[in-house]
This record gives structure tokens, C-alpha cells and sequence, in this order.
């Protein structure tokens, strides 16, 4: 039947453009406890213009003293940064500095368990990091890239590597992989001032609720101190945010690999004459796509640490940017896994014939709306087109009825010309549904099933049987 074949385009299409593989980090290997090699390393990072912000090495020593659990023989973070090389990005893309610095991460599991034999190193993948950066620009990524291939280059020179492996994800990072807040405070006398006394209120807050500033950056002075202008802020620093017992329960309980995005580079800005603070930081959502981790404790503990981050600049007098704040406060947007639900009549439609499916919904995590669009944009692909694409309708209720129950609803209206042609010659009626909605629509964080997106169409024997057509080749 046609329809079934049009259907099972769809089909196709959807786990198409829903399908994704990107690296987390290419990991290079040396047999044994390599900390020596490593301490050498880190030494010479200075002749290639970089620099070891924080050394938290032995951190498996530190969860043991606190925890009395050791399920490593060695985690080291090294927060490191090129800060020329990093100048003229920063002036171009402040968000650059989710990763200045980033972690070269190091670590050996205990005698006993898989891959005991090696300490393994290395950091996040450029294009991973570029990607929740989000700088499109290729002149600007193909310098980060450059910057990040000394390192690489340095690394390889003075640990000689015996083994390597690269770890992949294969779904997407989220829509908004940097959750960014803004805190407006207008004019004051003394902007260093005004810095120092929030840098003050800020660590006493969070060390309050257990968190521990684990290194601090300020990237102005740096600038400052070595006469390269950076006068396009009026301050900028970098606090690496860290949770000791949060960091305990993941990298210490079977994944150390999350370690590559610890500790967090927490970035702070002033653009000149703002009057306006920004913040910004790659989210744990990367963490929950990317890493592997599937412990559902362990993603429940994940979210509630981000959810306290913003609880606690919400305290600080931060708003967050644009339309974020509906998905990051409470829950961290969670991506797309696919998932498939019937929604079935109570009776067939009119006919002891028609099946009780009235669709076949499949549904994503989150609230994937690039991948909708980018998979609408595909349609061409199988011949269909989209005659009508109406999007965020639930914005649209709100602005007329002040009422909002749904965080996303969208109607595509689509039809194949081509294959419909002798079909409505044979019979007018399939004009019913020509063209047909793709409906895709997310309830509320609270609602059931809130976490999802769900899209799809009607059952095409539904279809069918409301246009009324029996011929079976038809």
C-alpha cells in the first residue's frame, strides 16, 4: 500500500536525522603508573605558551582520606590555558572561556580492573569543545584548533605513548550546551571594587553549599600584566567550580573518563560600559550525553548539582539569558533517546475493518528542536514537502490567552505531489490528507511524560479509513 510506503519513509527519516557520532576524547595510554612522565610533561608546558592554572593531582588519595573508598590508583586534573592564543578569541567569543582553561585529564585504574595496566590521559575533543562553545566561525575554530594541537603535539613528544583509544557518543549535546545568565547592576563607582566584593559574596556561597573553587583565573590582569589589549571588558576571570562529593560519586564509582569536563570553568564578564555581569559555563547536560553514564542515580545526582548552581546565582541577582530558564532550573534538558508510544482509539473508526491505532508516536528525550527542523528541512530527500510550517503555537496561546500547558507545539503540514498524483486521480478524497500534519508537541517538566518530545502522524490505516479507500493496491 502506498501510504504504508510513504509512511515508512518517514520513518527512516526521523532515525536519520536523530542518529549522531561525535568523539569525547582520543585518549593516549602508558603502561604502568606514568607520574613521573607526567609531572615532566606538565613542567614543560611553558615552552609552548602554555600554562598549568591548577594542579589537583592524587585526587583519589583526597576521596579515600574523606570517603574511605579507593576505586582509582591515580586521578590527576591539570586546568591548563593558552592565554595569547587565547586573547583574540576571547575578544571575538567570550564563551571561549567555558574551556580557559580546560582539564588534561589522568588517570590509572586499580590493579585488578579492566585497562589496569595503563594511565590513560587526554582531554576533551576540539570539535566537542567547539561544538558546546558553539563558534561557528572557521577562521576562529581552525586557531582554537591550532592551540589545542601544540598541547597534543607536547604531550605525544614527552609521554610517548603506547596505547590509545577514543571514546564516542552517538547523541546529540544539548540545544543550549553553555547555560548563560546575565546580572545587571548599572553604574558604579569603582568597577575593581564592585568585582571584588562580588568575587567575595560568590565563593562564600558556594563553599557554603559545599562546593569548592578549585582554581581562579583572572584573565584581565593576565592581559593587564603583559601590556595586550583586552579593553573590550571591563573585567574578565575564570573560577574552576568543583563538587567534592558529587565529583566522588562519579569519577571515583566506575567513570573517570567525566572527569574531562571537570572541574568546571566558570567564566565571568563585563563587557566595557555594560553595566552588566555575565556567567557562563558548559552545562552537566554534556556530561549526561557524552560520557556513557547510565546509572539513573548517578544522572539524578548530576541534575540536582546543576539545578543548585542556578539556584545559587539566582541568589547573586542573576537572570538567566533568552528563553532558557523553562528547562534549566529544575531539570537539565535531557537529550534525545528514542522512544515510541501508540495512542489507540477506544473503537475502530466506523469500520470492522480499521485498526484501534490512531498513531504511532516516537519520541525524544528533551526538547530537540534543531533536530526537527533539521529533519523537516530533509523532507526533499524522500520527495514530500512542507506546505506549512507552524511553529510554537503554544507561544502563541499565551500571547492570546495568557494560558500556557505545552513547552512546545508545532503542526508540519506535508505531502509527497509526485506520488499523490494518481492517487487523487483515482479517488479525490485522498485531498484529505494532502497534505497531512507531522505533529510534534512536549508537555510541561511536571506533567507526565515531560521530559519527552513526542512527534508523528495518524496511523495511516486510520487515514485510509477515513478517506474511505478499499482498493488494496490503491
Amino acid at each position: 500500500m502506498k501510504l504504508n510506503v510513504i509512511s515508512k519513509l518517514l520513518l527512516v527519516l526521523f532515525f536519520l536525522t536523530f542518529s549522531h557520532a561525535a568523539t569525547l576524547a582520543d585518549l593516549q595510554g602508558t603502561k604502568g603508573l606514568a607520574e613521573k612522565d607526567l609531572k615532566a610533561m606538565v613542567g614543560k608546558l611553558d615552552t609552548i605558551g602554555f600554562r598549568a592554572v591548577g594542579k589537583n593531582e592524587h585526587l583519589e588519595t583526597h576521596y579515600y582520606n574523606k570517603f574511605k573508598v579507593k576505586n582509582l590508583e591515580l586521578l590527576n586534573f591539570y586546568t591548563v590555558a593558552d592565554l595569547e592564543s587565547l586573547r583574540e578569541l576571547l575578544i571575538e567569543n567570550p564563551d571561549f572561556a567555558a574551556y580557559a582553561p580546560f582539564n588534561l585529564l589522568a588517570f590509572k585504574m586499580p590493579e585488578g580492573e579492566k585497562e589496569s595496566d595503563t594511565t590513560w590521559y587526554g582531554h576533551l575533543n576540539v570539535d566537542t569543545m567547539l561544538e558546546i562553545i558553539g563558534e561557528k566561525d572557521p577562521e576562529l575554530q581552525k586557531k582554537y584548533k591550532a592551540m589545542i594541537a601544540k598541547l597534543d603535539t607536547l604531550v605525544n613528544k614527552e609521554m610517548k605513548p603506547t596505547e590509545s583509544k577514543k571514546l564516542t557518543f552517538d547523541k546529540p549535546l544539548p540545544k543550549e550546551p553553555l547555560l548563560k545568565m546575565v546580572k545587571k547592576f548599572g553604574d558604579v563607582d569603582d568597577i575593581e571594587e564592585f568585582v571584588e566584593e562580588f568575587i567575595v559574596e560568590h565563593d562564600g556561597l558556594f563553599v557554603k553549599n559545599k562546593f569548592i573553587i578549585a582554581g581562579f583565573l583572572d584573565v584581565k590582569f593576565e592581559y593587564d600584566d603583559l601590556e595586550l589589549d583586552f579593553e573590550a571588558y571591563d573585567a574578565f576571570w575564570v573560577s574552576s567550580l568543583c563538587h567534592f562529593g558529587f565529583s566522588n560519586a562519579i569519577f571515583n564509582h566506575g567513570d573517570p573518563q567525566a572527569g574531562l569536563f571537570a572541574p568546571c570553568s566558570v567564566y565571568f564578564y563585563i563587557p566595557k560600559d555594560s553595566g552588566e555581569l555575565h556567567v557562563g559555563y558548559a552545562s552537566v547536560d554534556n556530561w549526561i550525553v557524552s560520557t556513557g553514564i547510565t546509572d539513573e542515580k548517578k544522572i539524578a545526582y548530576m541534575r540536582e548539582i546543576s539545578a543548585s548552581v542556578v539556584r545559587i546565582f539566582k541568589e547573586l541577582g542573576f537572570e538567566q539569558e533568552g528563553e532558557k530558564e523553562n528547562t534549566q532550573e529544575v531539570k537539565a534538558e535531557v537529550t534525545p533517546t528514542v522512544s515510541q508510544k501508540s495512542v489507540e482509539t477506544e473503537k475502530p473508526v466506523d469500520s470492522e475493518e480499521a485498526g484501534n491505532v490512531l498513531i504511532e508516536f516516537y519520541g525524544t528525550k528533551g526538547k530537540p528542536e534543531a533536530e526537527l527542523k533539521s529533519m523537516v528541512d530533509k523532507l526533499g530527500e524522500i520527495g514530500f514537502t512542507a506546505s506549512a510550517k507552524n511553529e510554537h503555537l503554544e507561544t502563541h496561546y499565551y500571547n492570546k490567552f495568557k494560558v500556557k500547558n505545552l513547552d512546545l507545539l508545532n503542526f508540519y503540514t506535508i505531502f509527497d505531489i509526485e506520488s499523490l498524483r494518481p492517487l487523487l486521480i483515482k479517488n479525490p478524497d485522498f485531498g484529505a490528507y494532502a497534505p497531512f500534519n507531522l505533529l510534534a508537541y512536549k508537555m510541561p517538566e511536571d506533567h507526565k511524560d515531560g521530559d519527552t518530545t513526542w512527534y508523528g502522524h495518524l496511523s495511516t490505516n486510520t487515514m485510509l479509513d477515513i478517506i474511505g479507500e478499499k482498493d488494496q493496491a490503491t
